[in-house]
């Protein structure tokens, strides 16, 4: 995934509103869910990865 901590942030923030909302059938509800996992991740990985920056720049 190519997405930035800001537009992965964006997104999930998309697919909050629209599962808030109760919109959506349950086919739909469960991919944005899906895509809401993945994008998690992603972030949390964005968050690990800068985190280890920050550590060595201590480090050093």
């Amino acid at each position: 995934m190519d997405k930035t901590f800001e537009e992965t942030m964006k997104e999930l923030e998309e697919i909050v509103v629209k599962l808030e909302k109760g919109d959506l059938s349950l086919d739909e509800s469960v991919k944005e869910y899906t895509r809401g996992i993945e994008l998690s991740k992603h972030a949390y990985e964005l968050l690990e990865n800068a985190k280890s920056k920050l550590v060595v720049k201590e480090e050093e």
